[in-house]
C-alpha cells in the first residue's frame, strides 16, 4: 500500500511538472537563472506562396533544461503570436514593416531579433477590413463571405449632369425595378469580388435596349422577362483623380440605360455608408442617372409581406365589421360614408372569408374558398350572380398569375394590382387588375383606395385588410 501511494504521489508531480511549460507563464523572472545570448537562438521570415504571406521560424540552441522562459513574435502590423513557427498573413498598406522575436529570460533579459519587410503594393483586403472604405460599405468586409444585399429607394431617376438627384424623372416605386437586389460578395484574393443581380424575373429597361428583347416597348422605359442576369459578373472599386468609381462586369445597378451596360457599367460614387450608397451614372447624351441604394428593405414592402426572410408571405383578410368594416364607400368631395360592406351585407360571407397573400418576389395569391363577391356592374360576366345588385359567383377563378408593385404616381404611392383585386369586384376592368392608392400600411393594418370619379357625387372606395392570421 505505502508503494502504491509512493507511485500514485510520483505520476501527480510529472503530471503537474509537465503541465507546467515555460510558454504558460508569462513572469519572466521565475525559474532558474541562466544567460542566453543573441547566438543561441534563430528568426527567419521568408516569402510564402502568396504577395503578402511570410512564413516564420524561431529556434534556439540551449539546453531543454534551459529553454527560454517565454517569447512571442510581433510582425509589426499589430498582431503577435507565441507560436515557434507557422505563416502569417500581411493585411496592410504599401509599407515597411518590421518584424521582432522577443525572448524573454528568467532572470529578466530582453533579447530582440528582427526582420525587415516592404511591400510595394497595398494588399486588398485592406480596404473590405477598413469601415471607412467603399470596399467595407459595399460588402460588409472579407468575412461576410454570402455580401450584401441592396435594393433602390426614392429618389433614382434621371437628372442633368451637374446635379446629384433624378430631378427630372424619378423611377418612382416601379416593382419591377424596386424588387430587384444587388449582392456584393467580397474576394479573400483580389480587392474586388462577385456581383450578384437578382431581377426577381423582370428587368426594367431603358428605350435604347427595346431591340434587344421582343418584349418590349421601344416608345418608351420597358420591363423585360428575357434578360437572365450573368453568373459571372464582378465588381470592383476604381480610384481616378481621386474619386471612387464602382465598376460592374457583366452587370448593372437594376436600370441599364444602354446596350453596353450588359457588358460593363461604370458609376461614379457620389457617397457611401453601411446603409446606404449613392451612385451617379453619366449619360453618353450629356444627362445624368442616379441611383440611391440601401442595405434597409422598404418599411411598406416589410410590413405588406413580412419582407424578404418571409418566402412564405403575409396573409390578409378584410376587417372585421366589429372594428369598422372591410369596405367602406364614401363620397369623394366629402368623404360623407354611404355604404359600408359589413358581414350583414347581402353576399359579404364571400368576402369575409377570402385571402390574399402577398410575396416578397411580387407575387399575389387569391384564395376566394371558392366564391367571389363583386359589384353589380360585373354580373354580365359570370351566368350565377345576380345582376340587379352585388352577387356571389362561383364561375369566377382567381388568377395564378397575379402581381404586385407599388408606384408612384404624381407623387403618390399606389399598390398595384395585376390580375387581382382586394377580394370585391368593383368593375370588369379591376378584376384584371388596378392602382390603389396607399393610405396607410402598417404591420397590423391595410388602408388602401380606389377613386371612381372626383365629381361632387363621385365615391371613393376604402378598402381596409388585416392580417388573416
Amino acid at each position: 500500500m505505502k508503494y502504491f501511494k509512493f507511485l500514485l504521489f510520483s505520476i501527480l508531480v510529472a503530471l503537474v511538472a509537465t503541465a507546467c511549460t515555460p510558454q504558460e507563464f508569462d513572469d519572466y523572472k521565475l525559474g532558474d537563472s541562466y544567460t542566453l545570448t543573441q547566438d543561441q537562438f534563430t528568426f527567419d521570415i521568408t516569402p510564402g506562396s502568396g504577395t503578402w504571406t511570410y512564413n516564420f521560424t524561431a529556434a534556439f540552441s540551449v539546453d531543454a533544461v534551459k529553454y527560454p522562459y517565454s517569447y512571442e513574435i510581433r510582425f509589426g502590423d499589430g498582431n503577435v503570436t507565441k507560436d515557434l513557427k507557422g505563416t502569417h498573413e500581411y493585411v496592410v498598406l504599401a509599407g515597411t514593416y518590421t518584424a521582432q522575436c522577443l525572448v524573454y529570460t528568467p532572470n529578466g533579459d530582453v533579447l530582440v531579433k528582427e526582420k525587415t519587410i516592404t511591400f510595394t503594393e497595398d494588399n486588398p483586403l485592406v480596404y473590405q477590413d477598413n469601415p471607412a472604405s467603399p470596399e467595407f460599405a459595399f460588402t460588409g468586409g472579407k468575412d461576410n463571405l454570402q455580401g450584401k444585399e441592396w435594393m433602390l429607394k426614392a429618389g433614382s431617376g434621371l437628372g442633368p449632369i451637374d446635379q446629384t438627384w433624378g430631378e427630372w424623372w424619378d423611377f418612382g416605386n416601379n416593382y419591377a425595378l424596386f424588387n430587384d437586389v444587388f449582392i456584393f460578395q467580397p474576394n479573400n484574393i483580389q480587392k474586388n469580388g462577385k456581383y450578384i443581380y437578382d431581377n426577381n424575373g423582370d428587368t426594367f429597361s431603358n428605350e435604347s435596349l427595346a431591340g434587344l428583347f421582343s418584349d418590349g416597348d421601344p416608345a418608351g422605359s420597358f420591363v423585360t422577362y428575357e434578360y437572365i442576369p450573368s453568373s459571372d459578373a464582378s465588381w470592383s472599386i476604381e480610384v481616378r483623380n481621386g474619386i471612387n468609381w464602382l465598376v460592374i462586369n457583366k452587370g448593372f445597378i437594376g436600370y441599364p440605360v444602354t446596350p453596353n451596360d450588359l457588358n460593363k457599367a461604370e458609376y461614379e460614387i457620389l457617397s457611401f455608408s453601411p446603409s446606404e450608397i449613392h451612385l451617379k451614372y453619366y449619360s453618353s447624351d450629356g444627362n445624368a442617372w442616379f441611383f440611391f441604394l440601401t442595405s434597409e428593405e422598404p418599411a411598406e414592402v416589410i410590413a405588406l409581406t413580412g419582407g424578404s426572410d418571409n418566402p412564405q408571405g403575409k396573409a390578409w383578410k378584410w376587417r372585421p365589421a366589429d372594428a369598422g368594416a372591410g369596405v367602406v364607400m364614401t363620397r369623394t368631395q366629402t368623404g360623407e360614408v354611404w355604404w359600408t360592406i359589413d358581414a350583414t351585407a347581402v353576399g359579404a360571407e364571400a368576402a369575409y372569408d377570402d385571402i390574399l397573400t402577398f410575396y416578397p418576389d411580387g407575387k399575389v395569391k387569391y384564395e376566394n374558398h371558392g366564391g367571389s363577391f363583386m359589384n353589380e356592374s360585373t354580373a354580365s360576366l359570370f351566368g350565377d350572380g345576380n345582376a340587379d345588385g352585388s352577387f356571389i359567383t362561383t364561375e369566377y377563378t382567381p388568377s395564378a398569375n397575379a402581381t404586385w408593385n407599388f408606384t408612384t404616381i404624381d407623387g403618390i404611392m399606389y399598390l398595384a394590382l395585376s390580375n387581382v383585386f382586394p377580394m370585391y369586384g368593383l368593375s370588369p376592368e379591376l378584376i384584371n387588375g388596378g392602382n390603389y392608392e396607399v393610405v396607410e400600411i402598417t404591420g397590423d393594418l391595410m388602408h388602401i383606395k380606389y377613386v371612381a370619379g372626383t365629381g361632387e357625387w363621385d365615391v371613393t372606395w376604402n378598402f381596409y385588410l388585416v392580417p388573416a392570421n
